[in-house]
């Protein structure tokens, strides 16, 4: 081999450690978003919160940063200013979006990150869904009681009745069936109206939530175009086919699986870990998340 291949191999070997070197010391980070800024509404402030780990793994506090964000339509610009919460590695932005649409933004802080885009609404609240009132429904533990002093209270009327106190019997009776009537009736079973209220977790949240918790960060996705910072310090995720008991397991709590893991808890809800297990389940082809500025 002569000089000048050896000077050639020998300066890319240099650069190599030296981009290792940097890496390792300090030169990248993971940003997760604590939820997603779901039911935005134009005009409304709202706070988005997150943290930052040094190498995907270490809190880390004392970084400044900023929140960008451009409308996609009329291409207004504004920036809003992050602060520590106090709390080791997690910080906060407040923002206010002033019209409704769609905007594109993006997080300054120990480098970018692309934030899947924000569809912010018109009006000035967002409808709650009430929980419906189940007549005719299962009695519970609660009914029971209710129920059960019903009947007490009609026998008593009876027993009046018979002997002729036809001043109290009435009102005894009517109380009764009143009990009755609210103990196996009226009275909702507790939690149905919540579970028929709940919104089933969807590939396209999965798809969100896979750049917005930052595991974009360290995992290739053929099905999400992120632009953001990049490390591949995970495997690649596209055809990554595991049970969903798995899943759930190691979303919930990758060290209690794999105490060696580098991949920390991202004290992801229930509702985020079902909605990640479907994007990844089902290879994620929604293209949700691909709409970075």
């Amino acid at each position: 081999m002569n000089k000048k291949w050896m000077v050639l191999l020998l300066g890319l070997v240099s650069v190599c450690c030296l981009w290792v070197g940097v890496a390792w010391a300090g030169g990248w980070a993971v940003l997760t978003l604590e939820s997603w800024p779901e039911h935005v509404v134009a005009g409304e402030p709202f706070t988005v919160r997150y943290a930052l780990r040094q190498h995907g793994n270490h809190l880390i506090s004392g970084v400044e940063g900023k929140v960008t964000v451009v409308h996609a339509e009329t291409g207004e610009r504004l920036q809003f200013a992050v602060t520590d919460t106090g709390n080791t590695g997690y910080y906060e932005a407040a923002l206010h979006l002033p019209v409704a649409g769609e905007w594109r933004w993006h997080i300054d802080s120990f480098g970018r990150f692309e934030m899947p885009p924000l569809m912010v609404q018109t009006g000035t609240a967002v409808p709650t869904v009430a929980a419906p009132v189940t007549l005719l429904a299962k009695p519970t533990s609660f009914s029971w009681v209710l129920g059960l002093m019903g009947v007490v209270v009609m026998g008593t009327a009876v027993v009046l009745w018979r002997r002729q106190q036809t001043r109290f019997a009435p009102v005894a009776a009517l109380l009764g069936i009143t009990l009755c009537l609210a103990g196996f009736v009226v009275t909702p079973v507790v939690g149905t109206g919540a579970s028929e209220a709940a919104t089933p977790p969807t590939a396209e949240l999965g798809e969100i939530l896979f750049v917005a918790k930052g595991c974009a960060s360290c995992h290739q996705h053929d099905g999400v175009a992120y632009n953001g910072i990049r490390t591949y310090m995970g495997p690649d995720l596209t055809d990554h086919q595991v049970g969903p008991e798995f899943l759930r397991l190691w979303l919930r709590d990758p060290a209690q699986v794999r105490p060696q893991t580098l991949m920390p808890n991202l004290e992801l809800s229930d509702g985020e870990i079902e909605a990640l297990i479907v994007f990844l389940r089902g290879n994620g082809e929604t293209g949700v998340a691909s709409k970075t500025n």
